[in-house]
């Protein structure tokens, strides 16, 4: 997973303090997001790590690709986010489910597989589909065995599905 540079990062980023900048709400705001990951422990772990400095609107409100938000974690890391092991990874798993923007017919592979929360018979599928001829759309993906609607249906919701 491409966001995984994130947790690498920030535990070899030195340990810095920074006064606690979430608002009240915030938790739920983050909480309410997540509709694509149903793991109480990733809402938790980003309100911990991404509320120490930021208010979640700041990053509810922007769906990114994961190269975008490989590059704010990474800059993120150089002011001093940090948390622990297992924290990054759900914080990493949180984005990737709920605000990462995939274009099926050219995000990479492993971009689509963990947005579209799908096995890799189904990405195959995908993959193989998407070079002989492009998807137009949620109808045309559906179609395919191993995809859920509902996910494609929140993600385009969320403005994080392109074709």
């Amino acid at each position: 997973m491409a966001l995984v540079v994130f947790a690498i990062a920030a535990l070899s980023a030195p340990l810095a303090i920074h006064p606690a900048k979430a608002l009240v709400g915030d938790l739920a705001a983050i909480t309410k997001a997540s509709d694509l990951d149903n793991d109480p422990a990733d809402f938790q772990a980003v309100t911990a790590v991404c509320t120490a400095c930021h208010a979640a609107s700041q990053f509810l409100s922007t769906p990114r690709s994961s190269g975008r938000w490989e590059q704010l974690f990474a800059e993120m890391t150089g002011y001093g986010a940090n948390g622990t092991d297992d924290q990054l990874d759900r914080v990493v798993n949180y984005f990737q489910r709920n605000l990462t923007v995939i274009n099926v017919n050219t995000s990479p592979p492993e971009d689509i597989k963990e947005t579209l929360q799908i096995k890799d018979d189904t990405l195959g599928a995908i993959m193989t589909r998407r070079d002989k001829q492009p998807f137009a759309g949620i109808g045309d993906l559906s179609k395919l065995r191993g995809v859920d609607r509902s996910i494609l249906e929140k993600l385009n919701a969320k403005k994080c599905l392109q074709f």
